[in-house]
């Protein structure tokens, strides 16, 4: 779709088709008016949560009552932002000049050509030209564009788009007919572009008639209700419907995590957004405004409890390609909450207030760690950033945040948070496809115009430049709520990265990832999970952990053959509880992780219940090293268990080791310790048409098998990144000896220890290591436990005895660090 530009009039066949350019000025005087009942907008019952402060300098915004705002505009700005914006609406601003200005030219060429109209089908879904968009961006033109005559204009423009879809869709629901379909306020069309509706009538409200405000009304009733009652995906609304603020709508968990996907929290944003729109002498029983009530008691309810537990450390359970989306509308509707004086938590509980919520800090330190070290060079967008990846994608590259960040900048200029603000500024330049050198590209060229609208709100151009908020950011980050760990050796380009993944997995678009790790090294992944969309793609081999067989699935001839057939963990919702990360650690040199995947692998719903057990203890010692080990068990013997790597380039076998190369030079070794049989196969990735996300390096992977499939199985293995032509160090297996069984790896000069039996208690360990041992790394013992331990040298090394006391303590982890023997 072309969008090219000019002229400011309205043509005759425009008017013909869309009721006339021009429409009744309604005063702004009127003020905002409780919620009243009388429908499923309002509820009976009340409650109250926890209030907490954000990171990054985070002011509490609190500076007394909230009172609504009465004029227009109050959805995102308000009246006294226009001057601001307009001075920046000048051809000297580049975000201006070069781009908004130019995106309104194409738009108002295209609306002048009958293309749009021609183009909008008025489907639920794609369509190729959304006639809402239009109107937003001639809206918003409207409201900074310094010349009376051109906001005039662009303003009847805005209102001729609005009414058109408005006014058919005030038919009533039709199946299959142009913005009447039953989907149209439900389906994909209302999240992408359903903002644009409430937007361009708070800020066009002049210039709507008494008719139009009427016929608004008609149609917002009925979309909201069709919301609070939506079915478009699981678990698609807050349930019992009219219970507002109360903790019944909290009973399901499942329940709770679909409150962030992507359809939920756009209803959510829609919902409020068209209960701010109209004045109460437009809406005179309030019966659209009392929907805020359940936007903000139900929705808001729902949405704030999950960022606080099950998304907390700032990432949504969706994954990296909908987690943005959904994150956004939230956003978008505090935003709105915020602008329109409705955010105060004196009245509407903490879930109001932007601020009030440390996710939203949260998230901006969780996207910066889930960056990699160093940028590539994609063929059409140039400098890309390749995230840790999580759940579905189509494209691997880290895409433009800018609808979920640019509102929290907006909420952080208007309450003075400078800090934030600035850090939100500086990744919307450089870390966005294409980086600083594509950002006016990126506003001419945006995925919706909502997004251009909201870089141009975000940016002042007299502001000093953003600094990189990296120095403020700790080298380490855990997001409790999804289970997600972080660790790199310095914030620059070409530092050390790793990360550890272990969470549930309940809701739409998540994969079999329970146990994963990946590794990146001197600018590129030497392994990582292969990043996709669909069944096969999200199924545990193709995520660095095990795979493990299981009982054949209650139902067959659908995904569940798939995944039963790869030995994955269950998806879809479909597993028997959620995996757990036992215990972690941030070290002096290292980082660990002990995670139990085991519900993961087991389906009750499906019979599906074989595994005993499945738990990984894994170790990174800064830089090179990654010692994973894993302990499965299965009730039935020969079923298969596997552990998966996946590789950029194939690898060589040697026996229990493997070898691989990247384009650059830079080397992976694999040591596989345990099992002491273990089979070791390199082989290329599969094709899985249409499943592979488009730029995705891991090509190839490496199966390590135990032979004849016992009942229980411990793999050991040791990964280590090098530089061309430097060589596999030297691996030494230890077993303890008297105590607690134990097994580890004597690395370099670093011994690490990991417990046979995560639930064994440890009253004594001994084991003995090789004499060159400077460092012991002994996992698994009581957080901060107290114990007294001996390092004896004997013949050939050093016999290590751990016992209670009071000498040493473990970390917070349990992870007991000893040095050289004394």
């Amino acid at each position: 779709m072309n969008r090219f530009r000019l002229t400011v009039r309205c043509t005759a066949a425009m008017l013909m088709v869309l009721v006339g350019c021009t429409g009744g000025i309604s005063p702004q005087q009127q003020g905002a008016a409780p919620p009243a009942g009388g429908n499923p907008a309002t509820g009976t019952r009340s409650g109250n949560a926890n209030q907490n402060s954000g990171a990054f300098g985070s002011p509490s915004g609190d500076n007394g009552p909230v009172l609504p705002v009465s004029g227009h505009p109050r959805l995102w700005l308000r009246a006294d932002d226009l001057p601001r914006l307009r001075a920046r609406a000048s051809l000297a601003n580049p975000l201006f000049g070069m781009a908004l200005s130019v995106l309104a030219e194409r738009a108002t060429a295209e609306m002048d050509s009958g293309s749009v109209l021609r183009d909008d089908s008025g489907g639920p879904t794609y369509v190729s030209a959304f006639s809402e968009e239009y109107a937003e961006l001639f809206a918003f033109m409207s409201l900074i564009t310094s010349e009376e005559a051109t906001r005039d204009d662009y303003a009847r423009r805005a209102r001729l788009l609005l009414m058109h879809v408005l006014n058919e869709a005030a038919r009533g629901p039709a199946d299959d007919q142009p913005f009447r379909d039953p989907a149209f306020a439900l389906s994909d069309r209302s999240r992408w572009r359903g903002e644009a509706f409430a937007l361009t009538v708070d800020w066009i409200y002049p210039y709507l008639s008494t008719a139009d405000k009427a016929t608004i009304r008609q149609v917002f009733l009925r979309w909201a209700g069709e919301n609070v009652h939506a079915a478009t995906t699981s678990f698609n609304h807050p349930e019992p419907i009219g219970v507002l603020n109360d903790p019944v709508l909290l009973s399901n968990p499942i329940a709770e995590r679909f409150a962030l996907n992507n359809y939920y929290a756009a209803h959510a944003r829609n919902l409020g957004l068209m209960a701010m729109a109209l004045d109460p002498g437009d809406d005179p029983d309030g019966a659209l405004r009392g929907y805020l009530a359940n936007s903000t008691g139900a929705w808001l309810y729902v949405i704030d409890h999950l960022l606080r537990n099950d998304a907390r450390g700032g990432q949504a359970p969706e994954g990296f390609e909908y987690s943005p989306q959904s994150v956004g509308y939230v956003a978008q509707l505090l935003l709105a909450l915020h602008t329109a004086g409705q955010d105060d938590p004196a009245v509407g509980g903490p879930q109001v207030m932007l601020n009030g919520d440390p996710f939203w800090s949260d998230s901006i330190s969780a996207y910066l760690h889930a960056l990699s070290p160093a940028t590539v060079m994609h063929p059409d967008l140039g400098e890309v950033y390749q995230p840790s990846w999580y759940g579905d994608g189509q494209n691997y590259y880290a895409g433009d945040f800018i609808q979920a960040f640019a509102p929290i900048g907006l909420y952080d200029a208007s309450i003075g948070n400078t800090e934030r603000l600035q850090a939100l500024r500086w990744i919307e330049t450089h870390t966005a496809p294409g980086g600083e050198a594509e950002q006016i590209s990126r506003v001419l060229r945006p995925e919706s115009f909502r997004d251009a609208i909201l870089y141009f709100m975000l940016f002042d151009p007299d502001a000093p430049a953003p600094a990189d908020p990296h120095s403020a950011q700790p080298l380490e980050h855990y997001a409790p709520g999804v289970g997600h760990i972080f660790a790199r050796t310095s914030w620059e380009a070409d530092a050390t990265w790793f990360t550890y993944y272990l969470g549930y997995i309940s809701v739409d678009h998540q994969h079999g990832d329970g146990n994963q790790f990946q590794f990146y090294r001197r600018g590129e992944w030497l392994t990582k999970e292969r990043t996709g969309y669909g069944d096969a793609i999200g199924s545990s081999d193709y995520h660095n952990t095990l795979a493990l067989e299981n009982d054949s699935p209650g139902h067959r001839g659908d995904y569940r053959d798939i995944l039963y057939e790869r030995g994955s963990q269950w998806l879809y919702g479909g597993a028997s509880g959620d995996g757990q990360i036992l215990a972690h650690s941030f070290g002096g040199g290292f980082v660990y992780a002990t995670g139990d995947a085991t519900a993961l692998y087991n389906s009750d719903y499906e019979g599906s219940t074989d595994v005993l057990h499945a738990s990984r203890s894994i170790v990174w010692l800064k830089p090179d090293h990654v010692i994973v080990y894993d302990r499965a068990a299965s009730r039935t013997s020969s079923r298969f268990k596997r552990f998966w790597l996946n590789l950029p380039a194939n690898a060589n076998v040697f026996g229990d080791a493997a070898g691989m190369t990247t384009s650059s030079g830079q080397q992976l070794f694999v040591m596989s310790l345990l099992p002491t049989d273990a089979v070791l196969v390199s082989e290329p990735a599969e094709a899985l048409d249409g499943e592979p996300a488009n730029f995705e390096p891991m090509q190839f992977r490496l199966r390590i098998e135990a032979p004849g499939s016992p009942a229980v199985v411990r793999f050991l293995t040791v990964l280590q990144g090098a530089d061309p032509g430097e060589r596999a160090g030297p691996v030494v297996l230890i077993r303890s000896s008297g105590g607690a069984e134990f097994e580890g790896v004597q690395v370099e000069s670093t011994v690490v220890v990991f417990p046979i039996d995560l639930d064994a208690p440890v009253s004594t360990l001994t084991y003995s290591a090789p004499a060159d041992t400077t460092m012991h790394l002994i996992a698994g013992l009581m957080p901060d436990g107290s114990y007294n331990a001996s390092l004896r040298s004997i013949a050939g090394g050093v016999e290590v005895t751990v016992t209670p006391g009071a000498g040493y303590r473990a970390d917070s982890g349990g992870v007991l660090v000893l040095g050289a023997p004394r």
